[in-house]
């Protein structure tokens, strides 16, 4: 069986947590992995949320719960007392044993309800704990990708990070890296077109205008421009000009740059 580097085994563990290796590339991996004992570790991270799913901690209701349910029991029979005329006087039983009967239904519906309640806010404490490790893994397998030398795998990386709910600072540091020094235009195009969800951060549109400065690639250039005149950032407009004063300038990009211009400065 050929051997795996470190390398390849990280980029084969994305594959592997998405479920697309096929069985050869799979058996490879898990030879790698029971000889490499940092890659077996990576490994084991990637995988630990799912392993978590199916025991979940059920919650029991504690002393303090049923204390506080006590304690409102014997305030409302207390209050009862006081009354003049109570309304459930005449189905309130009199016999001890009958009263005895209901109040220890009432505790046990009380505590079942509180025990269902503080087992949903367990539950829901725990599902949004989850939530977190899935974020952060899929952070991890973003940044993985993004770091590969195939541009593929890049790509993927991009891909898979415009699939998250939200991207988190590290994710959009490395998405604004792949623009300014990625060498393949279409991971830059596609890193340009990710960051479009964060268009509102003053921080990513700075930089967006760094790179329209920089950049030699005509489709990158058009397409940072599309970029921030989408956001409306007026403070583009000195790299747009900047950027139509090259006189090696691509006559389609330095057209848009000035229609770019013009938008902007309304």
């Amino acid at each position: 069986m050929t051997q795996l580097s470190c390398e390849k085994a990280g980029e084969l563990m994305a594959g592997a947590w998405m479920s697309e290796l096929d069985e050869v590339s799979a058996a490879a991996l898990q030879h790698h992995l029971d000889a490499c004992g940092e890659c077996a570790a990576d490994m084991v991270a990637l995988s630990r949320m799912w392993e978590k799913m199916g025991c979940l901690p059920a919650s029991e209701p504690g002393p303090v719960l049923k204390a506080r349910w006590e304690r409102t029991l014997d305030s409302l029979m207390n209050e009862g007392r006081s009354w003049r005329i109570p309304w459930w006087q005449s189905v309130w039983p009199a016999n001890p044993a009958w009263q005895m009967a209901i109040a220890t239904l009432c505790l046990v519906a009380g505590l079942a309800a509180g025990a269902l309640l503080e087992r949903g806010r367990g539950e829901r404490d725990e599902v949004a704990r989850l939530r977190e490790e899935v974020a952060s893994t899929k952070e991890m397998v973003v940044l993985s990708l993004l770091q590969q030398q195939s541009a593929v795998e890049r790509l993927r990386g991009v891909d898979y990070s415009s699939r998250m709910p939200s991207m988190e600072p590290q994710v959009i540091k490395a998405l604004v890296q792949a623009v300014n020094g990625d060498s393949n235009v279409n991971v830059r195009l596609a890193a340009i077109d990710a960051l479009g969800r964060s268009a509102s951060d003053t921080r990513v549109r700075d930089s967006m205008q760094d790179a329209l400065t920089r950049q030699e690639s005509p489709m990158v250039q058009a397409a940072l421009i599309d970029y921030l005149v989408d956001a409306r950032d007026r403070n583009a407009l000195g790299a747009m000009r900047e950027l139509i004063g090259r006189a090696d300038l691509n006559p389609t990009v330095r057209e848009r740059a000035a229609y770019a211009v013009r938008q902007l400065g309304q």
